[in-house]
């Protein structure tokens, strides 16, 4: 895997080098900011990045580096135009995702361990052929404090994945599928309702985004949309059954496109939910068909979009994997209670180092005139406790 031996490659007009080994296991601790970067700027469609390195501070590191042919550990940021954003992911995005990049004035963001973590578990998935043996082998949530960045680690790894030609189903907003739209009966499974508002405008956005993959995968089930008559056939692909999509044909046609999903083998698939614990709770609606049932009390596995993602220990897709992201604005228990330790990654608070990087980003982005001092620099970080959320706060308090 290229990505292990040191070269990740996010698009045709950057390239991420370093020894990933190094960024994991030395870059955070025990290394001091080298001032030396490099910029790279955006022009019209191309990325913007900085690379931030360490020189770690201990004869024995600079040893190991200089065995592995790398001197120096990089540390970049990330910098998306909005539409090389809606390109890859999207359209919608997630509203803590929004509330940062609003803050930031750019949707700039610092890759860290947890997003190389992920990518080295979605390589090793792809290197053995998606082969299922433990729970971990299905799917992994990321974990951490509010405004620690789960949802920026996921939108970077779907980003990523997107780039490295996987077939991306990327939901940044598991809250809408349990409280968007109107619900109707589901003729296919009568214990469902369908979720018609939902399904259409997640199926054009998604063939938006994905139309030049989805028409290379031909369709494998044998199916009929009741509504229109349309009928699959070896010789059509999913972008020809999700183009055909009618409001009221909505629902089934997402209902097929999971268990399609399932058998796609022409990409690689990852399906990245965000606030994924909101599968874990009551959905906002009620019951239609029980008199006594009140809003609020109508289980998410009643609803036919959440209840085809909401198992991720066990899914069905063939050639994929789940990759989810916590939020903390609802509880967790119930989740913690389905999901096994191992398939859980937390997602740390900045540490100082990466502090620092943060203000050394700041300053030569003229957002802060000049670096604070040590000291300073140390109050920052405790006022915020380290939350990159609050960092930003602070700082724009501040200054």
């Amino acid at each position: 895997m290229s990505f292990i031996r040191g070269v990740c490659k996010l698009s045709k007009n950057i390239r991420y080098t370093g020894s990933i080994n190094s960024i994991l296991n030395k870059g955070v601790i025990g290394s001091t900011i080298n001032t030396k970067t490099t910029t790279t700027t955006t022009t019209n469609n191309t990325l913007a990045y900085r690379n931030y390195c360490s020189k770690t501070s201990t004869s024995t590191s600079t040893q190991n580096n200089n065995q592995s042919g790398i001197k120096e550990v990089p540390y970049q940021f990330l910098t998306l135009t909005n539409e090389q954003w809606e390109l890859a992911l999207g359209k919608e995005i997630n509203k803590n995702t929004k509330d940062f990049f609003d803050l930031t004035k750019s949707r700039t963001t610092l890759l860290r361990k947890p997003t190389f973590e992920i990518i080295q578990w979605l390589s090793k998935m792809k290197e053995q052929r998606f082969y299922k043996e433990s729970p971990k082998d299905y799917c992994m949530v990321l974990d951490g404090v509010g405004g620690s960045g789960k949802s920026i680690s996921l939108a970077q790894v779907a980003f990523w994945a997107q780039q490295q030609d996987w077939l991306v189903v990327y939901i940044p907003n598991a809250s809408s599928f349990v409280n968007r739209g109107a619900l109707t009966h589901f003729n296919i499974n009568p214990l469902l309702f369908a979720q018609n508002n939902l399904c259409f405008n997640f199926i054009k956005q998604f063939v938006e985004v994905n139309h030049a993959k989805l028409r290379e995968i031909k369709l494998k089930t044998k199916f009929k949309i009741e509504l229109t008559g349309w009928e699959s056939s070896p010789s059509k692909t999913l972008f020809d059954l999700l183009s055909s999509v009618k409001y009221d044909s909505a629902s089934e046609i997402f209902y097929h496109f999971k268990r399609e999903l399932n058998t796609v083998h022409e990409f690689p698939v990852l399906v990245a939910i965000d606030g994924f614990n909101y599968f874990y709770r009551p959905s906002d609606y009620g019951d239609m068909y029980d008199p006594a049932s009140n809003l609020g009390t109508l289980s998410t596995d009643r609803l036919m979009a959440s209840s085809l993602f909401k198992n991720i220990t066990s899914h069905q897709i063939s050639n994929g994997v789940v990759l989810a992201a916590t939020t903390n604005v609802i509880p967790k228990h119930e989740m913690n209670e389905v999901i096994p330790e191992e398939s859980i990654l937390n997602v740390p608070i900045f540490s100082i180092y990466e502090f620092k990087l943060f203000i050394n980003y700041l300053v030569e982005t003229q957002y802060l005139e000049k670096a604070p001092n040590q000291e300073t620099i140390e109050y920052y970080w405790q006022i915020a406790s380290g939350n990159p959320r609050e960092l930003w706060k602070a700082l724009r308090i501040l200054h």
